[in-house]
């Protein structure tokens, strides 16, 4: 019999078995069902069944909602199924209406019934939705056996393990008021920490009030419940000290992405076009891995295979699994930390032989880019003053300086020679110049286009020196060269922070350069960007502004994350006419956003100062950080050093088990969200309401206690800014209560909404098949009408998806005009503080760096240090995800890789326990894994195992009883403290960082590995 047929014959047979576990079909079957379930167990109840006569319905004491996923920060859409009595999640799977998740998503106004039986019989393959192993095992997150649920206090020394519980409100009490918490000594609370009319170092202006000395660390890809946080610490209580993970993250790369987009310094990232696509250059990773969606990248990398024989190349050290045999795939194997190498190898070769997009780059202005049908326009013709005796040295030169126009730049007319105009008189511009002009006083100055200083950047150095720095041929780099120019617009070049170099900065700009040279910014089948969140701060409600709040403004953090000539230290030296460089110790104007390892850095060293007070929520520096210092550990876990410490989150981690409170936080499954996806092209945002019960206590007023519900109540009894009745003001007038958890996100989830076009209206039908009754309960009585039916839409598809056309031509639709930046004038003006130099207008390539310019090869020796180390991301593994019990199941441990001839080399066989061992930083013991899917002289491994301090793989006693650590929590080896830091910063606690903005380094570390 025909398989199908047999399907749709087989009465016993149900639809979830057949397609995607959507519903069963409610006749009778003869089978009997075993009470067996020791190997395998019965299968979980349907959401929905179909009836012999063909009718649906959703299955009794069943809930159905669409959520958000938080397993990882790519964030997607989830369908989840709720058992109601039990109030257990039961099940997880995609969200057929997000991109992300499914391959033909279904049209925002289908009727939420019509989606689940979309999902199944025939047509369930077609509208499959699917989830990552990290977004389907999240059912775990809810009921996890080490969750912390109560408030605990410790009962030892900092980071023994032993806690008591306590009532909410005596941690309240205690963090407020302070006193002999411990029997260790006065410890001050929080009412004699927040002095905002004291300088936090007195002479030193720029770092603002004592208020300064509480540090806050957060997770700030929780768009929703992290604004909140924000807005209580810089507003509200008025600190500065906001750290977050961007540094140690992508950060660099995304920093240097911006200067090869626009003349500001924001943060992008690019994404590829998987619809068109035609030829792919993956820097330091491989599709669907180190960030954007593993379901969408997946999918788009299938597709692109089958339907337009992709090609790819990935540029790593480890050969990926998506490197596939039988495809148009080819893996270079660069070693760690030299990617630069590699790319300015491919540069060179580009820009001598023509392979390039040559009409894209002379579009000198938007007037040209539209006279030649091209959406961008680039600075590759913009004339740069390369006099160093000249007042505009290093400058675009400007058309009124030699009687062309105003402080527009200047180009070469193309074909010309010698003709100069306006950049914007909408002519095209001649790409490689290098001449002396009389300007209009008839001084001569020498001109030189921005091409042309990248071409001289890329030939300082010779192939040859490229190959052997990258390891990669120079006949491989040719090749990329030549498919570059060949697929033009339909190639893409991508990264997402696998090259956290010295360089990681560079690279990011190298990346934005690349698809500047084959004009793919923004193009059908290049490199692509998301339309952007839909964020909730402003709208109906003003969330962004607090009325009396405290400004920042001018304000400089522990990090120094400002400019060191407007610095008090500058002013001093040079008022006493001394150099005042070098710094005393790092500034970077262009730093990662609040950088939460380089902040407890400063707090190690007592400089600028020390934090008496550490809020970390959702953070885990200590472990996530590459080249955290031991001394930053030392000065956490010393009451004396940092008087106090409150945890918030659902786990103990590797940096919150230093806590002197613990306070228990709501699960990514019992909180609201409305964040941005990553991988998403479409506009759109994935929404989310509690699905069950939180597993937190409450306090006295019956609340659950949550980060929210604490930092209100701390702002309430100390009368802070921003909290209480009336602190939200409405677009018409009236203000609205701050009080409680739902009031922050009943208002954040209506401005969400309310820009929304086009949103659904909601039936009785789909409340029931949305769980919108559940959902909504606690957020109608705070919303107006309009708003209420506004938010339940938006819940009821568990966010906005937009599915427009894409394209504008060929072009993606919505996509602005942009000057591309091959030379970057505003980055000349920062100067290095350690050197005093200017920074280059153009990527450049150099020897890896200490922040006092030294080469890591002069402190860190090849003949000490043979191997490159370079870390990843693990496909199934994230910061909550090691929590997930069948994440465990799935990867239990990670390994050493290293090629077999390279293990060789250094008496190593696979199989063993070794030791890695860096200059400075912490060693790591793993288990050996060799083969020939290493670049030589590499080794790689894998971040995200280890945690024998956290997320219970440590023991733990509570109120006198032993909690055992998981043994499957703490597999494998934990790698950042590995990491070496810098040896030229001469204070006691230092860290390893991208020479030009302060980000971490964690590729390309010279290490040596013997057997343990």
């Amino acid at each position: 019999m025909d398989r199908r047929k047999f399907l749709t014959q087989a009465g016993a047979v149900s639809v979830a078995a057949a397609t995607v576990g959507c519903g069963e079909k409610t006749q009778a079957s003869n089978a009997v069902r075993s009470e067996d379930v020791s190997r395998f167990g019965h299968p979980i109840v349907p959401e929905c069944l179909q009836s012999a006569d063909g009718q649906w319905s959703k299955t009794p004491g069943i809930r159905t909602a669409y959520s958000r996923c938080f397993s990882c920060y790519n964030i997607c859409g989830l369908r989840v199924r709720i058992d109601e009595a039990s109030d257990r999640v039961l099940k997880v799977g995609g969200n057929p209406y997000c991109e992300n998740n499914s391959g033909s998503p279904l049209p925002i106004d289908m009727p939420v019934k019509q989606s689940y039986i979309a999902l199944a019989g025939e047509a369930g393959l077609e509208n499959r939705a699917t989830t990552c192993a990290k977004g389907a095992s999240c059912a775990d997150s809810v009921d996890d056996e080490r969750r912390v649920t109560q408030v605990l206090k410790r009962d030892g020394k900092r980071g023994e393990g032993k806690w008591v519980s306590i009532s909410y409100e005596q941690a309240l009490k205690e963090i407020l008021e302070g006193g002999d918490l411990f029997g260790e000594g006065h410890v001050e609370g929080l009412r004699a920490v927040r002095q905002l009319d004291k300088q936090v170092k007195p002479g030193f202006p720029e770092f603002g009030t004592a208020a300064n000395h509480l540090f806050a660390t957060f997770c700030a890809e929780d768009t929703l419940r992290g604004s909140f946080y924000a807005r209580f610490m810089q507003q509200s209580w008025g600190t500065s000290n906001l750290g977050t993970k961007h540094a140690y993250c992508g950060a660099a790369q995304a920093t240097g992405y911006s200067l090869g987009m626009a003349a500001g310094f924001e943060e992008w990232l690019n994404d590829v076009d998987w619809e068109n696509v035609e030829y792919g250059l993956f820097m330091g990773t491989s599709p669907g891995s180190s960030g954007n969606s593993l379901n969408r990248a997946g999918r788009g990398l299938a597709d692109s295979r089958v339907d337009r024989k992709f090609k790819y190349v990935c540029v790593d050290p480890l050969l990926r699994t998506t490197v596939a045999a039988d495809t148009n795939a080819k893996w270079l194997a660069v070693k760690p930390g030299q990617d630069a190498a590699f790319s300015f190898g491919v540069i060179r070769t580009m820009l001598e032989e023509g392979w390039f997009n040559k009409a894209h780059l002379e579009g000198a202005s938007e007037k040209a880019a539209k006279a030649a049908d091209e959406l961008n326009y680039t600075n590759a013709g913009h004339l740069v003053v390369m006099d160093p005796k000249h007042a505009n040295y290093l400058d675009f030169a400007k058309a009124a300086d030699f009687g062309l126009g105003g402080d527009e730049a200047l180009i070469i007319k193309s074909g010309s020679q010698s003709s100069l105009v306006s950049a914007e008189n909408g002519d095209k511009a001649e790409l490689f110049v290098s001449k002396a002009f009389k300007d209009s006083k008839g001084r001569k100055v020498k001109l030189v286009s921005s091409l042309s200083l990248l071409r001289e950047e890329a030939q300082r150095t010779s192939m040859k020196v490229y190959a052997e720095q990258s390891g990669i041929g120079i006949e491989d780099m040719r090749q990329v060269a030549r498919d570059l120019g060949h697929y033009g617009r339909r190639a893409c070049i991508a990264g997402n922070g696998g090259t956290n170099s010295s360089d990681g900065f560079v690279m990011g700009w190298i990346w934005a350069t690349l698809n500047t040279l084959v004009g793919s910014h923004d193009a059908k089948g290049g490199a692509t960007y998301g339309n952007g969140p839909i964020g909730g701060m402003e709208g109906r409600y003003d969330l962004a502004n607090i009325a009396d709040g405290v400004s920042l403004d001018g304000v400089v953090n522990a990090c120094r994350d400002g400019a060191y000539e407007s610095s008090t230290e500058y002013q001093q030296k040079v008022a006493k006419g001394q150099n005042p460089y070098p710094a005393s110790t790092p500034w970077h104007e262009v730093l990662p956003a609040m950088n939460a390892a380089e902040q407890w850095t400063s707090h190690a060293n007592a400089d600028p100062y020390r934090a008496k007070v550490l809020f970390n929520w959702r953070n885990n520096f200590l472990y996530s950080a590459a080249s955290i210092s031991q001394e930053v550990v030392a000065s956490i876990a010393d009451p004396k050093r940092l008087p106090l410490i409150v945890g918030i989150d659902c786990h103990m981690n590797e940096t919150n088990r230093y806590a002197d409170y613990f306070i228990p936080d709501r699960s990514m499954l019992e909180e609201y969200a409305a964040d941005r996806m990553w991988g998403s092209h479409m506009l759109g945002v994935v929404a989310a309401a509690p699905l069950v019960t939180p597993r937190t206590v409450k306090n006295e007023r019956g609340q659950h206690v949550c980060m929210e519900q604490l930092l209100i109540d701390i702002a309430l009894e100390m009368n802070l800014p921003g909290f209480g009745k009336g602190a939200i003001v409405h677009a018409d007038g009236h203000q609205a209560d701050l009080l409680c958890f739902e009031d922050w996100h009943a208002k954040y989830l209506a401005n969400v909404a309310a820009q929304c076009e086009n949103l659904p209206k909601v039936t009785a039908e789909d409340r029931e098949w949305a769980g919108l009754d559940y959902a909504m309960k606690p957020l109608s009585p705070r919303l107006t009408p309009t708003e209420t039916s506004q938010v339940e839409s938006l819940l009821s598809r568990g966010g906005y998806y937009v599915a427009d056309d894409r394209y504008d031509g060929e072009f993606i639709k919505g996509a602005g005009a942009k000057c591309l930046q091959i030379y970057h004038e505003a980055v000349t003006h920062l100067r290095h503080a350690y050197s005093g130099e200017r920074y280059p207008g153009t990527i450049t390539y150099q020897e890896h760096k200490f922040w006092n310019g030294d080469t890591w090869e002069s402190h860190w020796p090849k003949s000490e240090y043979p191997l490159l180390f370079s870390s990843y991301k693990a496909t199934v593994r994230s910061n909550y995800a090691v929590a997930y019990k069948r994440i465990a199941e799935i990867s239990p441990t990670n390994y050493v890789y290293m090629n077999q001839d390279t293990a060789s080399e250094q008496g190593l066989s696979d199989g063993d326990n070794v030791k890695l061992i860096t200059a400075n930083g912490k060693p790591a013991v793993g288990l050996l894994q060799t083969d020939s899917g290493v670049a030589k002289g590499a080794v790689c491994v894998s971040h995200g195992f280890g945690h024998t301090q956290g997320f219970g793989g440590d023991d733990r006693i509570i109120n006198g009883q032993k909690l055992a650590g998981l043994k499957e929590r703490a597999g494998g080896v934990a790698i950042n403290q590995m990491i070496p830091s810098d040896p030229t910063r001469k204070q006691k606690a230092s860290m390893l960082n991208d020479y030009w903005t302060g980000a971490n380094c964690r590729h390309g570390i010279p290490v040596r590995v013997v057997k343990a």
